[in-house]
């Protein structure tokens, strides 16, 4: 057994090692998707290892045991331990005469070697070696040629995704559509439709959101994290998860402070009123009262307050649109690809499944530095859309909406869709505004808390004319206005 010293010594040279060969990779310039894959795959290991290795130098100079400072007295004994050293060392070299040992630089120069050289390299020497001996199949000494891709790595990684995602080009959310489709207040969509809506949580009714959609939450969740370790070893996923919970409690928080809404909202029935005066009779109708009775007897067995189960909803729901987030423009990816596999013909998509290989290897390399001198948009192949269609779709005007952080829309669709999205719908609550039709088009937040106080004193002024306008009659067919009526029949006097 080699002494804490040596120990020592050695972890140290392995970190270097292991940090030389990250380095290695990284500067390595790939195509391949497969192999760009393979390669983080790679890194994410070795950076396992180099936390190992520091785990242990740390465990080491703790020295809880004892045994290294031990160590230390006797090397400063003399000549004494060195000499009993030696002797372990030739007795070990005795009893294996055959042992052959290999240098530690052999187990890293596969780092060092590009595989798509070494592959170019192999065509070409098993092309010479074909028109010098006219034999198929050459044998070729890989040797020289072995990089960090093996071919237990090409097995693993055909197994570790399914057909849909395409080696971790696009996501697969078919399981998560069943569940969806079968949730209460929803209704049958298809794939494509449900990739539109499967993070607009806000149209799900919240006297849906129950157990059984708590649990395709989940199922949401579950699957971009198990995404995340699969196609991007080297994400933090536990940082993401701790910047989502931060966000989330601090936005949990100014919620709890704005608990006050603007919009007059029946949680059980579902509806939104908008005049007090309504509201409140609603509030003490008839129908209003069934509603609840109904929907007391079907929760009272729930152990979970009521906040408390719409606190975990709010987080699950926050978690999952972080992690969308944080996939980029995979969502939107997979929704194009799913649209122009739809327009396949039978053979066509077969031809394209046969040909998986040579389509997953050459696509990256076309549109690794695709021109773009005028910053078009990019197509569902990755590279700009024509010209005419950009200038088609008016996607070359711009505008911008002051309530949503000065976010830059492309087109005037782009621009009208975005008042209908959870995010500017979210920003006017905040400013204490409600997000109905006549406040779409309203981009500028002075002009919006303008137009709501003109909206606000409207209704005020309404509410003040009702007492006017309405007329009521006596019993002896005298007719008074609303507000005479009743001071004159508290008064006693009709």
């Amino acid at each position: 057994m080699d002494s804490i010293a040596e120990q020592q010594r050695q972890a140290y040279e392995d970190m270097e090692r292991l940090e030389q060969a990250v380095v290695d990779l990284m500067l390595q310039k790939l195509t391949k998707h497969r192999y760009r894959l393979i390669r983080e795959q790679k890194i994410s290991n070795l950076l396992d290892q180099i936390q190992a290795r520091s785990k242990l130098i740390t465990e080491l100079n703790l020295d809880e045991s004892g045994l290294r400072a031990k160590e230390m007295h006797m090397m400063g004994t003399g000549f004494d331990s060195f000499y009993a050293q030696l002797d372990k060392v030739r007795a070990h070299h005795r009893r294996n005469p055959e042992l052959s040992v290999q240098p530690p630089e052999l187990d890293y120069i596969k780092y060092t070697r590009n595989p798509e050289e070494a592959d170019e390299k192999r065509r070409v020497l098993e092309a010479r070696l074909r028109d010098t001996t006219n034999v198929e199949n050459v044998e070729i000494d890989d040797t020289e040629l072995e990089t960090f891709v093996s071919e237990g790595d090409m097995d693993k990684l055909e197994t570790m995704f399914s057909g849909d995602e395409r080696f971790g080009r696009y996501v697969d959310l078919n399981e998560q559509h069943k569940l969806y489709i079968n949730l209460r207040g929803t209704s049958t969509i298809s794939y494509v439709e449900y990739l539109n809506v499967c993070t607009r949580f806000g149209d799900i009714p919240a006297a849906a959101k129950d157990n059984l959609y708590v649990e395709y939450l989940r199922s949401l969740a579950a699957y971009f994290e198990s995404y995340f370790a699969r196609s991007m070893p080297l994400f933090d996923l536990p940082k993401a998860q701790r910047e989502a919970d931060e966000a989330f409690e601090k936005e949990w928080a100014e919620r709890k402070e704005n608990e006050m809404d603007v919009e007059l909202f029946c949680e059980p029935c579902q509806r939104t009123f908008e005049k007090e005066t309504t509201y409140k009779a609603h509030m003490s109708s008839r129908k209003h009262q069934k509603t609840v009775d109904r929907l007391a007897k079907s929760t009272c067995a729930k152990s979970e307050s009521r906040v408390d189960h719409a606190k975990r909803i709010a987080r699950l729901e926050h978690k999952v649109q972080w992690y969308v987030r944080a996939l980029g423009s995979k969502l939107s990816d997979t929704r194009a690809n799913v649209q122009r596999r739809q327009a396949l013909t039978e053979d066509e998509r077969m031809h394209e499944l046969h040909d998986v290989d040579e389509i997953e290897y050459s696509d990256d390399a076309d549109t690794a530095h695709a021109y773009n001198p005028l910053n078009l948009p990019l197509g569902w192949d990755g590279k700009p859309i024509p010209f005419w269609l950009y200038k088609l779709h008016g996607l070359s005007v711009t505008f911008s909406c002051e309530i949503c952080g000065n976010s830059v829309y492309r087109g005037r669709s782009a621009y009208e869709r975005h008042f209908q999205e959870p995010r500017h719908a979210s920003n006017m609550r905040r400013l204490g505004i409600p997000n109905t039709r006549q406040f779409h088009g309203v981009a500028s937040i002075s002009e919006a808390l303008e137009l709501w106080a003109r909206v606000d004193a409207e209704k005020k002024a309404e509410d003040v004319d009702n007492d006017t306008f309405e007329e009521y009659e006596d019993a002896e067919g005298n007719v008074f206005s609303k507000k005479t009526y009743f001071d004159l029949k508290r008064q006693g006097l009709i």
